[in-house]
């Protein structure tokens, strides 16, 4: 799937941007939901500094004929001690968020242009809703403050940077 147009998202997916591109042409967002969450932490999950690992799972509804299309990402966020080692982590916050997409035409577009779509536009249109869930989260679980990073596109060939490798920020998204 790597073409010229192909760019590595920030949760590690290749995306074609020329496959996506004529989706995102056609569409406006009508509706960005918080359709379930789920949070926990462990006594120690205050105390010290922490690595953050970010996965994302994606999933689209698409209805040409009415003219619609609903990406569905799914975040689970954990955070790992850095001075204990341990497999488990100490915080765990997930989040699934519908996002509701219409036009007029989708006819013409194919899968792939939608799977495309669903990983660029759907997780960069939910990325600041997870940063103030996340953020509100924490606060309400009487933890310190935790700013989620900024939504990164990456080249293909790119080499992770020391700042990313010390965040932990890893990906996996499936449609």
């Amino acid at each position: 799937m790597a073409k010229k147009n192909s760019k590595r998202g920030v949760l590690g997916t290749t995306i074609d941007y020329t496959l996506a591109a004529p989706v995102s042409e056609k569409v406006s967002i009508r509706d960005v939901r918080l359709i379930s969450s789920k949070c926990s932490q462990t006594p120690n999950a205050g105390r010290g500094k922490h690595s953050l690992k970010i996965n994302c799972e994606i999933k689209t509804k698409v209805d040409k004929k009415k003219g619609y299309i609903i990406v569905f990402p799914s975040f689970k966020l954990e955070g790992f001690p850095l001075e204990r080692k341990q497999k488990k982590p100490d915080l765990v916050i997930e989040a699934t968020f519908a996002i509701r997409y219409e036009a007029e035409r989708l006819e013409g577009l194919k899968r792939g242009n939608f799977e495309a779509f669903a990983q660029a536009n759907g997780v960069y249109n939910a990325w600041p809703y997870l940063r103030e869930f996340v953020q509100n989260t924490v606060a309400r679980m009487n933890l310190p403050p935790m700013i989620i990073p900024v939504f990164r596109l990456v080249h293909e060939g790119a080499k992770k940077s020391k700042t990313k490798k010390k965040k932990n920020i890893k990906g996996k998204t499936s449609v």
